[in-house]
């Protein structure tokens, strides 16, 4: 049986930080791309356009579409946003119950078997905390 979890926001701190990484990320690689796609589009085509245009008008020519790309940038930043939660949420979701375990073990509790849904990020992990928990077991009996 699935299960969803009711909350976005499980280890909000560690949501946001990753959530505000992802966004800097993106915002620094628009920047980069919008100053190569400015230098490359003065490269090519300002000699060219020079020719049609006089020099004055080309900043009318090419304003439009630097407001154009900055605007839609803008546009997409909460969609970003939203995302980079969505996602931090695969990793931050499991961590209180995996706190939760390890603290039972740490009380020498070795009977946990945690679960997470299968497109949780720390599958793996809670993989591990089982095995070493049922070893644990084994050990002490």
């Amino acid at each position: 049986m699935a299960f969803r979890r009711k909350k976005i926001f499980v280890q909000r701190g560690m949501q946001l930080r990753f959530a505000r990484f992802v966004l800097m990320y993106m915002l620094a690689c628009s920047v980069v791309t919008a100053t190569i796609v400015f230098f490359a589009t003065v490269a090519l085509l300002g000699e060219k356009l020079a020719g049609i245009y006089p020099q004055s008008r080309l900043p009318e020519i090419f304003g439009p579409v630097y407001v154009a790309f900055f605007l839609s940038l803008l546009a997409s930043a909460p969609i970003l946003f939203y995302g980079a939660l969505v996602f931090s949420h695969r990793i931050a979701g499991p961590l209180p119950k995996i706190y939760t375990a390890l603290e039972e073990i740490g009380g020498g509790n070795f009977d946990i078997q945690l679960s997470l849904r299968k497109n949780d990020e720390l599958v793996e992990l809670v993989g591990h905390i089982n095995r070493m928990a049922a070893r644990l077991k084994q050990k002490g009996s």
